[in-house]
């Protein structure tokens, strides 16, 4: 018997991997896809924003689940949901923490990666995860790290659970639009998301 023990000790020491526990085990992240159905967000360079933003979110959710995690998500095609609509299932399904994915539009000029918080709720929470998300994002994307932000979005302003809104980059800035556009940039996007999640919980 001693022997056995002292074998299964010794497996752990050389694959503790094996035996770690996964930080996400547990968690149930709600994954909001900005926008759809009649509401097509930013428009520019071709691209309408709410078929990008759930590109993404469908991404980010298939990763976090790989995690451990258990997902929710607003919307998984092109639908119309209310703000209110998505922060009643965010909290109908007592959700851990809550990520809203968007993609930004102002003049052709303005380009880059910013990342949201609002201080209602869980004010401290909220911006660790975006800080986490805005640490990761630009340098995956290859875009202007604008910074973390406070604002008043609905979503975050009234959900109770930590949560942050990610603006991808500049839908209307054709370099930016090359990048939310490629499929290839919008898995570094949702692998840069998830891994922020993961440290969130490590």
């Amino acid at each position: 018997m001693r022997s056995l023990v002292l074998l299964l000790f010794s497996f752990i020491a050389v694959f503790p991997a094996a035996f770690a526990a996964e930080p996400l085990s547990g968690k149930t992240v709600y994954v909001d896809a900005g926008h759809g159905g009649e509401d097509s967000g930013a428009v520019g360079n071709g691209l309408l924003e709410k078929d990008v933003n759930l590109e993404v979110a469908k991404l980010v959710d298939e990763k976090l689940k790989e995690e451990g995690a258990a997902t929710v998500a607003s919307r998984t095609d092109d639908t119309f949901l209310t703000l209110e609509d998505r922060v009643a299932k965010a909290s109908k399904h007592a959700s851990d923490l809550l990520i809203s994915i968007h993609a930004n539009s102002a003049v052709p000029e303005a380009s880059g990666t910013e990342t949201y918080f609002d201080s209602a709720y869980q004010a401290a929470d909220s911006e660790r995860l975006a800080s986490n998300i805005q640490e990761r994002l630009p340098d995956a994307l290859g875009t202007r790290d604008r910074g973390v932000k406070e604002s008043g979005f609905y979503v975050i302003k009234n959900s109770q659970m930590p949560s942050v809104l990610v603006e991808l980059g500049f839908i209307t800035n054709k370099t930016d639009a090359a990048k939310l556009e490629s499929p290839e940039y919008q898995e570094k996007a949702a692998d840069a998301i998830a891994d922020a999640v993961t440290a969130y919980y490590e």
